[in-house]
């Protein structure tokens, strides 16, 4: 990938010369292909981040995308902290050459900016997005829907795209989500977690247990929810959003109410007295040590009733490539079911998310469910 600095930051019109010869001798012509090239762009996606640390691992996820989702791609770095610097901008493009006789050819814009003039970095790369295709925000940083520049990217976008599994503040980005939905920003902009897509699969194996006739009616006295989870990275006593997540999943879908004097928090779980359809039980969120999976995500589910002696459990194996489900009844253990980890890159997760164009008011509710939680330890 060649990258190359533009120093007319401000001309659109420079900036698409730059890009169509960057575009045409970064690509050495093949003999068996006659030097075919294609240039794609499906969307624009704009990347926001504070570090410019984040630039590699950026670059490799946007190549790995687009692949499938060739995009104009704006990375936006801001510096705010630092000393003052006007803006910087470099433009590189990259190619696939796999399968079929034409390749692929994508762009990537990056902008620079520090101190003061981060508060610029919108006037200079929204004229960047090509027309009449949809703009993706994708915000690496905290959320702040007040902070001005997040407002003006926001405004142009079509979706925003976060992931709270790696923020360095996950309860107040789940808050502030929460403080979004609340306001109606939903209704202008759509809203989607990487995070919420890792539960997939979790959420798929614990709905299936109320499936089942003789499960179905086992669980409707439920007599104790544990969430397990491995720590997050950044501040390990945080209670993970994964875990919130799920928790408020299953707290929206089963018309749970909190106890407000009942949270309680003992080392590494928090607990809460919750009551649905006349019945009180109580819901952990548990802290564990699993070396090896990564921080933040959920270890094991388990439900338990009193009637029956019923136990549902969804979990994930030692070796951390399956989920697994058991089901015991009365002593009976009845087939579980057995999922591969789907571990899919960041790229991938992206990549779908790049297909969705609706809010998901599953993921709304469950976000609410979870600022309820919150609020109480």
């Amino acid at each position: 990938m060649q990258q190359i600095e533009v120093p007319q930051v401000l001309d659109v019109e420079a900036v698409e010369r730059e890009l169509a010869v960057l575009w045409k001798d970064s690509i050495e012509p093949q003999p068996d292909e006659g030097g075919a090239v294609m240039r794609a762009r499906v969307a624009n996606l704009v990347i926001f981040t504070s570090s410019r640390s984040c630039l590699d691992q950026i670059n490799e996820t946007v190549c790995d995308l687009s692949t499938v989702h060739p995009c104009r791609v704006l990375v936006i770095v801001a510096e705010t902290d630092a000393a003052d610097r006007d803006i910087q901008l470099y433009i590189s493009s990259f190619s696939d050459t796999t399968g079929g006789r034409k390749r692929l050819c994508c762009e990537e814009l990056v902008l620079i900016a520090q101190g003061k003039f981060v508060r610029e970095l919108p006037s200079a790369a929204l004229p960047l997005l090509v027309s009449d295709l949809p703009v993706f925000l994708w915000w690496c940083d905290e959320l702040r829907d007040d902070e001005p520049t997040f407002s003006d990217f926001k405004r142009a976008a079509d979706r925003l795209v976060i992931d709270t599994a790696e923020s360095h503040n996950p309860i107040e980005t789940l808050l502030e989500l929460s403080r979004m939905y609340t306001r109606g920003v939903a209704h202008s902009v759509g809203i989607s977690d990487i995070n919420w897509a890792r539960l997939t699969s979790w959420r798929s194996l614990m709905a299936s247990f109320y499936d089942a006739p003789h499960c179905k009616r086992v669980l409707s006295s439920i007599e104790q929810v544990v969430i397990e989870y491995s720590a997050p990275e950044g501040d390990a006593s945080a209670v993970a959003p994964q875990a919130l997540l799920f928790a408020g999943w299953l707290g929206s879908r089963l018309g749970w109410q909190l106890s407000p004097e009942s949270a309680k928090k003992s080392g590494a779980t928090v607990s809460f007295e919750v009551s649905a359809e006349g019945r009180t039980f109580t819901l952990q969120l548990k802290r564990v040590s699993r070396p090896a999976m990564r921080p933040g995500r959920l270890a094991r589910a388990v439900l338990t009733t009193e009637v029956n002696k019923g136990t549902f459990l969804v979990y994930r194996d030692e070796t951390g490539i399956h989920l697994e489900t058991q089901v015991t009844i009365d002593g009976v253990s009845y087939p579980g079911r057995v999922l591969p980890v789907r571990n899919r890159s960041t790229a991938q997760l992206l990549g779908r998310e790049l297909e969705i164009v609706t809010n998901d008011d599953i993921y709304m509710e469950s976000v609410k469910m979870a600022e309820k939680m919150i609020l109480l330890f």
